[in-house]
């Protein structure tokens, strides 16, 4: 699955600086009746007006209030309790940003929801279409509906740091130079007019994962962590994302959806540890929920059945309480220097302001980089996911070519469902997306109702899907076409794998960054003017997220540091051609140590590894494009695919024929179209078209002159 941008700073910065009249032209179904779809927002947004009214900073009252989709550990999925833009609005889809000022109320949201936007949003709203021409920026668009040094108002709890700087930043660099202001959230409007309608915060059972699935016990994690925090030259660590504090403590939840996370902060200092999470006496002696652990929460952490603790050797359990935590957090920063990231939010870094240090996270790399424990665990993990994902697109294609009817939604519910059976499993890793024709052009697209096709032979099928295990985290997806694709869509197809396999195949030194083997990836589709708009490959946690920091494999980004062993990334090239067609290939690989032939240098080299053994579909390539190293890289990986996946088939006739199909040996010398008595290899072939391609050159340089 292609990573997200973070929606807060992309909606806000990626638009037109200057809005257009045309963004409030009347919509569809306003002038006469609303759509039975769309959500009755009027007595809510009166609510929420007159909840703003009575917010005041500096004795000022707000002139108006953003609303961001994410939660206060700028998580990729909220829970429920958190999802305030969709109440406010209607709008369901996980990406859109509102804002909503004393006469009006304006929604940005990408291309994936336009038409559920439309649909869900009722006439007190204007739809800004993101990315689309002439749609403005949120600072654009308040600089011209304020007046003059108006404020806005966000909640402090609900943006990183990071982001109030840059929207502050470009408000105070327009005309009307608006200031935004940082609310208490216990002031936010929203959860005002929602009141007792609002889901209450998550609190179920956190789970103790065992060690021989962690690797390494939370105390050896912790010790490593303090040295870090030390190095850094900080002398306490507020841990705000939700990730790393499950892998620190080497615990799982199910508080937030797609992920076993669970709310919590943690404060690491270096002779004692706090952690404050939501109902903590209940939670420290519930008794476990998952069948692999027998540990109470409060035995795992070595504290008291009340969170007590008075040593470095055991986690002192508190309730999750942002005011408390800010209170301890002033009173810390007057003694030390307290470290920060770049994603924490707003609150936490107002508390510790006048003694803090902000950097990217030491856990980060720890957690990036997986242990021999977690290597092997997301080996068998993919092992199992990818023979059931084989089960399954042997299944979908016999029922969609024996024309029975199949659907997105129906096609990703049966795959989600038969993932669950699996050893281990936990649940997905993200919503399935599953796009057929069009539908699959849209980068990020996910089975509505509202936008649901049939699966037929007429176009690629695009399946993008993941699954939780207590021993990994899967990303995978494969493109498929049960009919009769044109020569165009099957060259498309073959470039798109061809640069997976030349990310595959490509060994380099330590110490570059994803952007350099970029290049190399997407060659085969920049040799005839193809590319797409995402990265090439993100990182995935060991039963954690399927999205994770802090590397990737993007041209387009600088920041990213250098590939590490051990790590595991997505190889995802794609091409997508709007209204037509998609095509991704996604192959999990992790970065292993390689041994050159010659040494220039002491930085050691790097090679990847594919854990994802789902094979491709041959009959969509066309290998004349192909090099002999590709082919040759292919072939290897068809017979470990058979060698690894086959024998959990089982007796699954359907799908061995299936996978037997996909993993037959490319015949080198048929392919470039040599006969058996030909003696001539390919690296012949190819140097004796490189020498006519010469002559040619010399013989028009010579008659020019």
């Amino acid at each position: 699955m292609q990573r997200l941008f973070k929606a807060t700073v992309f909606t806000v910065l990626c638009c037109s600086l200057i809005p257009t009249s045309e963004m409030a032209q009347a919509r569809a179904g306003c002038d006469q009746n609303e759509l039975k779809t769309r959500v009755n927002t009027t007595d809510r947004l009166i609510a929420f007006r007159t909840a703003l009214s009575s917010i005041h900073a500096d004795s000022k009252q707000l002139a108006a209030f953003i609303v961001f989709s994410g939660d206060a550990h700028n998580s990729e999925y909220p829970t429920k309790h958190d999802k305030r833009r969709e109440f406010i609005s209607g709008f369901e889809g996980s990406a859109g940003t509102a804002v909503i000022t004393r006469t009006q109320a304006a929604l940005w949201t990408d291309g994936r929801y336009f038409l559920e936007a439309e649909e869900a949003l009722d006439c007190n709203w204007v739809l800004m279409r993101q990315g689309e021409p002439g749609t403005p920026s949120i600072p654009g668009w308040l600089n011209s509906v304020l007046n003059a040094s108006d404020y806005v108002g966000v909640d402090e709890s609900l943006i990183t740091h990071y982001t109030f700087t840059l929207i502050q930043g470009s408000l105070l660099s327009m005309s009307n130079k608006l200031e935004l202001k940082a609310i208490n959230s216990s002031l936010n409007p929203v959860d005002t007019v929602w009141r007792d309608q609002q889901p209450a915060q998550p609190k179920e059972i956190i789970n103790a994962l065992d060690v021989k699935f962690a690797g390494i016990s939370w105390q050896g994690k912790l010790a490593n962590l303090r040295a870090n925090i030390t190095s850094l030259g900080a002398g306490a660590f507020v841990v705000t994302s939700l990730d790393e504090i499950a892998w620190l403590f080497n615990l799982r939840g199910s508080d937030v959806e797609y992920t076993p996370f669970f709310l919590g902060y943690a404060v690491v200092e270096p002779s004692s540890v706090r952690l404050y999470i939501l109902d903590k006496n209940t939670r420290l002696n519930a008794t476990p929920t998952d069948d692999q652990t027998e540990t109470k929460l409060h035995v795992h952490l070595n504290t008291g059945v009340d969170g007590a603790c008075s040593s470095a050797d055991c986690v002192q359990v508190l309730e999750y309480n942002l005011v408390d935590l800010e209170a301890y957090l002033r009173a810390l920063a007057e003694t030390t220097i307290v470290l920060v990231t770049y994603h924490a939010n707003y609150a936490v870094y107002q508390a510790v302001k006048n003694n803090v240090t902000v950097r990217s996270s030491p856990i980060e790399i720890d957690k990036a980089i997986k242990n021999p424990t977690e290597r092997v665990g997301m080996k068998n993990a993919y092992r199992r996911d990818s023979a059931e994902l084989v089960k399954f697109l042997a299944f979908l294609e016999n029922e969609v070519k024996s024309g029975r009817d199949w659907t997105e939604v129906s096609a990703a519910q049966r795959l989600d469902n038969q993932r669950k059976t699996l050893q281990y499993n936990r649940g997905v890793s993200f919503p399935t997306i599953a796009g057929f024709g069009s539908n699959g052009a849209i980068i990020h697209y996910m089975p509505l109702p509202s936008t649901n096709k049939q699966i037929t032979t007429d176009s690629f099928f695009l399946l993008d899907s993941g699954g939780q295990y207590l021993d990994g985290t899967t990303d995978v997806t494969r493109t498929m076409h049960y009919g009769n694709p044109s020569d165009y869509e099957k060259e498309c197809y073959t470039r798109v794998l061809m640069s997976s396999i030349n990310l595959a195949m490509i060994k380099w030194p330590q110490g570059q960054r994803g952007g350099v083997l970029d290049t190399v990836a997407r060659n085969p589709l920049w040799q005839v003017g193809l590319d797409y708009r995402h990265g090439t490959g993100h990182g995935i946690g060991a039963y954690l997220s399927v999205h994770e920091g802090p590397g990737g494999i993007n041209v387009n980004s600088n920041s990213d540091p250098a590939l590490k062993p051990y790590e595991f990334y997505s190889d995802e090239p794609g091409y997508y051609e709007d209204g037509k067609f998609g095509i991704r290939l996604e192959t999990v690989v992790t970065a292993v140590p390689y041994q050159t032939k010659y040494e220039f240098g002491r930085s050691g080299y790097l090679q990847f590894e594919a854990v994802t053994l789902v094979p491709f579909e041959l009959d969509l390539v066309d290998f004349t494009l192909m090099n002999k190293e590709q082919m040759e890289w292919l072939n290897n990986y068809n017979s470990q695919i058979k060698r690894e996946i086959l024998p959990l088939l089982g007796n699954d006739e359907l799908a061995i024929k299936w996978l037997n199909d996909r993993t037959q040996l490319i015949n080198l010398r048929q392919i470039f179209g040599l006969n058996s008595g030909s003696t001539i290899s390919c690296s012949w072939g190819i140097l004796i078209l490189s020498l006519i391609v010469v002559v040619k050159f010399l013989q028009s340089s010579f008659c020019r002159t």
